[in-house]
């Protein structure tokens, strides 16, 4: 029983200065394309890091519809009684005065267009 101990104490410390001149390298180099697959791989999770982030970041943002978008024939959404508050109490003279300021406006900030011919 004794030599077993000691055959067994003698290939633990073998073991452990395996590990210890290793220092937790792999035992044999690495071939380039065994490299070149683990640099993809750390490209690949960082690319699909930075993706699901921003995918994160985007989907509060609401976009408005641009300008030409609207000239395009597409319908505009009526606004609902509901979505206005303020203009509940308002008069129909005074909601055609608010009308005719919101047409001013909508024609003042579009571009004429020139005839350049």
């Amino acid at each position: 029983m004794r030599g077993f101990q000691c055959q067994a104490l003698f290939i633990s410390l073998c073991v452990l200065h395996l590990f210890v001149v290793t220092e937790g390298r792999p035992l044999r180099k690495r071939t380039v394309s065994e490299v070149q697959l683990m640099h993809n791989l750390g490209e690949h999770r960082e690319v699909q890091e930075r993706r699901d982030w921003l995918q994160l970041r985007l989907r509060g943002i609401h976009t408005a519809p641009r300008h030409s978008q609207l000239e395009a024939g597409r319908p505009r959404r009526r606004l609902l009684p509901d979505e206005l508050p303020e203009l509940i109490g308002l008069t129909t003279e005074e909601l055609q005065e608010a009308i005719k300021i919101f047409e001013n406006l909508l024609n003042a900030t579009q571009p004429e267009s020139e005839d350049f011919t």
